[in-house]
């Protein structure tokens, strides 16, 4: 809908605003759930910037992967699309969960006490991506004429003059209550891991429920969306944590 502001004469893309807008308030976040398990500031800043590049490279990759057959068909429009913004989140978590462990494992910090203190912020980081696509367009919802349906403009990437369902909003506003949630259980939690777990699970079967309200193309597999698949995937992860089996992995790895 306003894929680009402009500031100073200058054209600047409103995604790009709300991302810097969304990882400023994760990392002022972040130095206030890192004092649960007394992490210092410098780790847990370090922690998440290794975590986003991690993050670029795992979403730009796995975008590459799922267009894997527009990128041989018709390769110029598929890397404008790439350099222009193109990504995949789950992509995205993969590559920051890799970037942040590598982090730990370089200081020989226990990785599960910084997840639990990362994930209210990447919720929160998330809940500002997401009014992002919003505005640029992209991930739009089903044709839906009904409560807070949208309609965008001529010349924008969703169809034109079509009422959609605002799934952006949508997991906006759920990723912003989330990220509330997320931040007592961390804050009453006695087990560490549980607060990852908890954001996989709730992350993981909402965005296998919105799926199915996208209307945007995106690859599928059988009876479901790669996004779907990923998301059965991320759900699975999380009920390990609530087994506490990643814990008593990293336990045995540290006696050994």
């Amino acid at each position: 809908m306003y894929p680009v502001i402009e500031i100073f004469n200058r054209p600047i893309p409103t995604f790009g605003i709300l991302f810097l807008i969304g990882v400023t308030a994760a990392f002022l976040l972040s130095t206030l759930t890192a004092r649960k398990y007394a992490i210092l500031t410098m780790d847990i800043v370090f922690f998440g910037l290794f975590g986003i590049i991690g993050g670029i490279i795992g979403a730009k990759a796995l975008y590459l992967f799922v267009n894997l057959s527009d990128l041989i068909h018709d390769p110029l429009n598929t890397l404008i699309s790439f350099l222009s913004g193109g990504s995949v989140f789950f992509g995205g978590l993969l590559g920051g969960v890799l970037g942040g462990y590598f982090y730990t494992r370089i200081y020989n910090l226990n990785p599960i006490l910084f997840f639990d203190a990362a994930v209210p912020c990447l919720s929160l980081a998330q809940a500002f991506g997401r009014i992002g696509c919003f505005f640029n367009g992209c991930c739009y919802g089903i044709s839906y004429d009904g409560f807070c349906s949208v309609t965008y403009p001529k010349g924008a990437y969703p169809p034109s003059g079509v009422a959609l369902f605002p799934t952006q909003l949508s997991e906006s506003l759920f990723l912003f209550i989330l990220s509330g949630l997320l931040l007592l259980q961390l804050k009453n939690s006695r087990q560490p891991g549980h607060t990852t777990g908890l954001y996989l699970i709730s992350y993981g079967i909402f965005r296998f429920l919105i799926e199915f309200l996208r209307g945007d193309p995106r690859g599928s597999f059988l009876w479901f969306s790669t996004s779907q698949w990923l998301s059965l995937l991320v759900i699975l992860t999380g009920i390990l944590f609530f087994k506490n089996i990643p814990q008593k992995l990293y336990k045995n790895w540290r006696k050994s």
